[in-house]
């Protein structure tokens, strides 16, 4: 194969993997054993003070491209809680910024908790990934 055919190659295989969505943390992803299995619950207001918790760390997600709406990535960011062992997300923030491939892509982000009784944010206006 010469240098024609390869260079296009490169360029598409470029293109194509970055314009995935992507999920970060400020802390190293646990072992597998030790991540957090089952529903990732996201609060979307307050936190009352009765829950009590532990903070795990910062996380964020953000799409390459596109133009939907943040809710689309809060799958994304609650497997990334996931990895660093926490049950819940609070502190949410996000928007649309310019990417790569748009001019109005998603973001979020928020604070990855791990709550010591799920059970009390069941009552409350949360999501649940």
């Amino acid at each position: 194969m010469n240098i024609k055919h390869i260079f296009p190659v490169l360029l598409l295989s470029t293109i194509i993997s970055g314009c995935s969505n992507v999920s970060s943390s400020n802390v190293p992803d646990l072992p597998i054993s030790q991540q957090t299995k089952g529903a990732i619950y996201i609060v979307k207001h307050y936190l009352p003070a009765n829950v009590k918790y532990t903070e795990v760390g910062k996380i964020k997600a953000n799409a390459r491209y596109g133009y939907d709406s943040v809710v689309t990535l809060y799958p994304l960011l609650a497997e990334e809680a996931r990895k660093i062992g926490a049950n819940a997300i609070i502190d949410l923030y996000g928007g649309h910024t310019v990417a790569a491939f748009s001019w109005g892509a998603p973001y979020t982000g928020g604070t990855a908790i791990k709550v010591d009784n799920i059970e009390q944010l069941k009552q409350y206006d949360v999501e649940v990934y």
